[in-house]
Order: C-alpha cells, then structure tokens, then sequence
C-alpha cells in the first residue's frame, strides 16, 4: 500500500534518565545496544526538530508528535499492556496514518570545553524506523552514531569538519548534523 500519512512518534531514550548504562533491546529492530540514561526532555527536543525539518522537506502528509502524544496519553488508559511497537501501532490506526516515524536515544554526551578547544567532544547516537502501520513492517531504517573528532584525526571525516565549520560543536549540533544526514534518505513518497 502506498504511504501518504506519517505520524511522527519521535524519539525515546532506550535508557530513561535516572537508571545506569546498560545492554537493552530495541522494540522496533530487537537488536541489542548498549545505551546511556537521557531525559525524556532532550528527547523531546530531538523530536521536535525532526518534524520541523520533515515538514520542510515535504512529500508525506506529516501528524504533529504532539497528536501522536495526546493519542498515546488516552491509549495508555486501558487495561491491555502494550509494547511501543504495539502502542505505536495503536496510535497510527488511531490517527489513520498509513505509517509512523519513531526511534530512539542511545548516547547524548555533551562536549566538555569550549567551540575552539575540548577535553571530551560530544557524542550521540540514535536510529529512526519508518513503520508501516497496517503489519508493523520496517520500511526504512537510518541510524547516526558519531563522536566528533579533529580533522587530523580522522581525514575521511572532512564533511562533519565542514558543516561544524572547523569548530567543536555541542551535542545538539551534532545531533542535528545526523538529523538532516538521516532525512537526505527518507525515500521519496510515490
């Protein structure tokens, strides 16, 4: 079936701020990662730039993460124990989306120092699934993993080098950069 509507999920940390570093599954690949805690709130703040530059780029009808949100907070009211990928699901029957766009949060570590000189660069990783909602198949599937290095460090990384414009970037910046990489290969609606 031809994919016209998306709702956008978002991103969830695999590892909820508060808890220690761990193996865990991901419910949409059920591959194993090794994942760091991040906060709901930097999660958030991902998924909010993701619509945003989804938007921009166009070609699918997109429903907003805060609809898919508000379908999940009256989801979550019944009594059946539902999975994300269960959940997920359930939120685009509910909203009659043809699919859903969600992932997750593995590392978020912020650089330590300044734009033109760190101790420890930032560093993050995450993956985003396009699903389809009829038969939760995986349609499409990106990841960014990345800790920024110095050019004299890694030559094959000039293109980061060039978008960070020569400097240490923060994490969101970082994250941003894999952001828009990821979004260049979201397929092309028919």
């Amino acid at each position: 079936p031809k994919i016209e509507t998306i709702v956008v999920i978002g991103f969830r940390p695999l590892v909820p701020a508060g808890q220690n570093p761990a193996m865990v599954l991901n419910p949409l690949s059920g591959s194993l990662h090794y994942a760091e805690p991040v906060s709901q709130d930097l999660a958030d703040k991902l998924t909010a730039s993701l619509f945003s530059k989804l938007k921009t780029k166009g070609g699918y009808q997109f429903i907003s993460p805060f609809e898919a949100s508000a379908q999940a907070a009256r989801l979550a009211s019944s009594p059946a124990a539902m999975n994300d990928l269960e959940m997920d699901q359930k939120i685009g029957q509910s909203l009659s989306a043809d699919a859903f766009m969600a992932g997750y949060i593995y590392r978020w570590r912020e650089r330590e120092g300044v734009e033109y000189g760190v101790k420890v660069p930032a560093s993050v990783a995450f993956d985003l699934y396009l699903v389809r909602v009829a038969d939760k198949t995986v349609l499409w599937r990106q990841g960014f993993d990345k800790t920024q290095q110095s050019l004299s460090e890694n030559l094959l990384d000039f293109h980061t080098f060039l978008k960070a414009r020569g400097r240490w970037v923060s994490v969101y910046e970082l994250a941003e950069l894999g952001l828009d990489s990821i979004i260049e290969k979201l397929p092309k609606a028919d």
